[in-house]
């Protein structure tokens, strides 16, 4: 059932999803908002591996160093050289590739050559900014604010890990994708399952209807719930092969936001865990984990089974993603010309009863936005006295 009575208007005017000035405020917002999904440990399972990305225009790389997982700046501290390229790889040695500078895990200088060149050198002073880490199931999270305080509600952050535990599960996506949109829109479209008809007929199916609906709009973020399954080819194969393979199947569907852009759907066969955040003015980026069921049954027969469900899951969910991305951009376009029409900006946009988790969004993004616009103008006011 849905929880609002009338439709809902849109809090966030247009010209936030196309204004220079509204991206870097939401940028900062988003760094200070702390968790960022970043990597897994499937990708840093060995000592030396690391995975190195631009975050929110934080360069980071995030490094299993003898056993221990760390999140350091990867920019040397003597010349700002560029520590290792974005991508993942493994190295001995956190080296510098322009003068040899080597790093620990802690971000002090281990090894500098002609050392006599820098007399009374300031390890503390001249370090590599580290950043606290949390692994959740698989999932690597990386807090850009720079505080160790926990993930957030218990709620959400057991129910990743149990839907993501390497016992149970394998990692079977991982992928970056790019969109030519303000990073909203593809926020807002995992938010409602009101364009499945029209959009996912082909692959995920219907919009179950509110009587088939659950929402949940909580303090950290929203849930939609459903057990309503189709009765297809596919669906019942899917079901036969999950029974065989761990001995139960569930049909519960739950779609999962953690404001601001931390979403997931489960499955009792999938996981899919992704993270979208905004790469320069009106485009972003989803950063995406997908994982599937370990089978419970021994031998070459039983892998062989759990790893082509997870194949034929990454495939599925590569559909899905590609259909939502081809709307992205009509959407972005539709922003850009309410912004050029003065007249239209307050016009168009509502959300109906069913796109109620959209409203709960936009109230928390609202509320977000005012506190650092608030907290820039402070910062602007003491810079001036000062």
């Amino acid at each position: 059932m849905y929880h609002a009575t009338t439709s809902q208007p849109a809090l966030l005017p247009s010209k936030w999803y196309t204004d220079p000035l509204i991206h870097r405020r939401e940028v900062s917002a988003l760094r200070n908002s702390g968790w960022q999904l970043v990597t897994t440990t499937t990708d840093l399972s060995k000592a030396g591996d690391y995975q190195a990305m631009d975050r929110l225009g934080v360069p980071l790389i995030v490094r299993n160093h003898g056993g221990e997982l760390v999140a350091l700046r990867n920019v040397c501290a003597h010349r700002q050289c560029q520590l290792v390229s974005e991508g993942g790889g493994h190295a001995a040695e956190l080296k510098c590739p322009y003068h040899g500078w080597q790093y620990g895990g802690d971000g002090r200088t281990r090894k500098i050559p002609a050392a006599k060149n820098f007399p009374h050198f300031d390890r503390e002073r001249y370090r590599l900014g580290s950043f606290p880490v949390r692994v959740v199931g698989q999932l690597v999270f990386v807090n850009l604010a720079g505080e160790s305080n926990p993930l957030g509600d218990d709620a959400w952050v057991d129910d990743f890990a149990a839907k993501t535990d390497a016992e149970s599960w394998q990692q079977v996506l991982c992928e970056e994708l790019e969109y030519p949109c303000d990073w909203k829109i593809p926020v807002e479209g995992s938010l409602e399952s009101y364009h499945l008809s029209e959009v996912h007929s082909q692959t995920f199916g219907n919009d179950p209807g509110e009587s088939e609906s659950t929402h949940e709009l909580l303090d950290w973020g929203t849930r939609f719930r459903t057990d309503a399954r189709d009765d297809s080819f596919l669906a019942r194969m899917e079901e036969r092969v999950m029974r065989w393979m761990v001995g139960e199947f569930g049909p519960d569907y739950q779609h999962v936001h953690v404001f601001p852009n931390i979403m997931a759907s489960f499955t009792d066969t999938m996981s899919l865990v992704y993270q979208i955040t905004p790469t320069g003015t009106s485009t972003c980026k989803m950063t995406v984990f997908g994982f599937t069921r370990r089978s419970k049954r021994s031998g070459l027969i039983g892998s062989r089974v759990a790893n082509g469900l997870g194949h034929s899951a990454a495939s599925m969910a590569r559909k899905v993603l590609a259909e939502d991305a081809a709307i992205f951009p009509l959407v972005q376009a539709g922003m850009d010309s309410a912004c050029r029409d003065d007249s239209n900006e307050e016009a168009g946009r509502v959300f109906g009863r069913c796109e109620e988790r959209l409203h709960a969004f936009h109230l928390h993004w609202n509320t977000s936005m005012q506190s650092e616009i608030a907290a820039s103008k402070e910062g602007t006011l003491r810079d001036h006295h000062e």
